[in-house]
């Protein structure tokens, strides 16, 4: 996606006034623009949240947010970054209060990025890295072409899960198990 020229590096703050609600991040003070998603891409997005309410519902110990497209603030050595997961998880002892109407000022716990078609892996691996900087903890990249799952924590391989396997949400939700024939199936049956 093209960059919206700028002559120097926005902040966050910046990047709010002028963009909020507009399809755009921020990386590392430079504006780029979002192409909407994919038919695909909202139907998995749609099936991880309910998964992860159904898990929530059944594990009231495992307290804490879904959020989906929403903009967080992400803070590395090379820079400040306004991100926007498909669909992060925060536990609830790391929420601030009161909840901000802004750009959350934290990392996720969990971070989902789901591949679309014009994604230049190079692009989400540089956002997988960012993330793992920041601070979270596990980041799942659910690619719908190849069905598979790359699985990423900080200091850890990569993990890629294809058919026949189990993802999981340790260490942030240790009893959270989808397996990938389900989720994709939810792509057979649309």
């Amino acid at each position: 996606m093209p960059a919206v020229a700028t002559q120097r590096g926005l902040t966050a703050e910046e990047f709010w006034q002028e963009y909020a609600g507009k399809p755009y991040e921020l990386v590392r003070g430079e504006v780029k623009q979002r192409m909407p998603v994919g038919l695909w891409h909202g139907i998995l997005a749609g099936e991880l949240v309910a998964r992860f309410r159904e898990h929530l519902k059944r594990r009231p110990e495992q307290v804490g947010k879904l959020a989906v497209e929403t903009g967080f603030r992400v803070r590395t050595a090379l820079g400040e970054s306004v991100r926007a997961p498909d669909v992060a998880f925060i536990r609830a002892e790391r929420l601030p209060s009161p909840l901000p109407h802004t750009f959350a000022d934290l990392a996720p716990d969990l971070v989902v990025e789901i591949a679309s078609p014009n994604d230049a892996y190079s692009e989400l691996r540089d956002k997988v890295d960012e993330w793992l900087q920041a601070g979270v903890q596990v980041v799942w990249v659910v690619d719908p072409q190849r069905r598979t799952v790359e699985v990423f924590q900080p200091d850890q391989p990569i993990r890629v899960l294809r058919a026949g396997d189990t993802l999981t949400g340790a260490p942030v939700l240790p009893d959270f198990q989808l397996p990938l024939s389900e989720l994709f199936a939810e792509l057979d049956e649309a």
